[in-house]
């Protein structure tokens, strides 16, 4: 077998065989990072701490509860395009929340579906008039997209801070967004956005699988190389 492993076709055929397994293990540690990402968010989400009575939310952990109290400027309600829901394309409804403490605060306030005609805006019920009370947990802000164009007013594409300025409010806002999970009084004719469905079990079962394609690889360039030694040696 050692003749055979000098020949030039089984240098090369061994050469591929290794680049293989070496990229099969690179996949494999990948899918284990992202387990552990989705192990972590996972526990972020089912050990959020509560806080009460909160007036800003600037640098808190994603998913942390917390509980604040303002009034929903209905007049700056944007709409984040893309958002599907139970198998429908729709919306994401933020509303911002001018709090006591004078901050502004981005909420996502709830669901709607999109409309069959794309530029067609949907209605959005408004928020409760007066002072609301979101019980809700912190997201962070997503980064914006370059390039969009052509949006009807009102929509935009990413959660992002630098889209979700609006005019002429000159008060701070806050770093993090809430989502709401109830509020007091409660709003009619809106979806509440469900909180992310976190399992790391399908990436565990990609890691493993990359790893058995490693040792496929191994097992079967033995046996190809075992099979031709016997051959040459009849």
């Amino acid at each position: 077998m050692l003749a055979l492993l000098k020949t030039r076709r089984w240098v090369g055929f061994t050469a591929i065989v290794v680049v293989s397994i070496i990229g099969f293990g690179l996949l494999s540690r990948w899918q284990w990072s992202r387990a552990d990402e989705q192990r972590a968010e996972r526990l972020a989400i089912s050990q959020a701490q509560v806080l009460q009575d909160v007036d800003s939310v600037d640098d808190l952990e994603e998913f942390t509860r917390v509980r604040v109290s303002g009034a929903f400027n209905n007049q700056d309600t944007q709409l984040i395009r893309q958002r599907p829901l139970d198998g429908g394309n729709g919306y994401w409804v933020m509303t911002p929340l001018d709090t006591r403490g004078d901050k502004r605060i981005w909420v996502i306030r709830g669901w709607v579906g999109a409309s069959t005609i794309a530029s067609e805006v949907p209605e959005v019920p408004p928020a409760p008039a007066g002072t609301i009370v979101v019980n809700g947990a912190v997201r962070m802000f997503e980064a914006p997209l370059d390039n969009v164009y052509g949006l009807p007013d009102g929509v935009i594409a990413r959660m992002s801070l630098n889209e979700l300025t609006t005019p002429g409010f000159n008060s701070p806002i806050d770093n993090r967004v809430v989502q709401l999970i109830s509020s007091t009084p409660s709003a009619e004719g809106i979806v509440i956005v469900p909180l992310p469905e976190v399992d790391e079990v399908q990436n565990i079962s990609y890691a493993v699988q990359w790893i058995l394609f490693a040792l496929v690889a191994m097992i079967g360039w033995f046996i190809f190389l075992r099979r031709e030694a016997d051959t040459a040696n009849e």
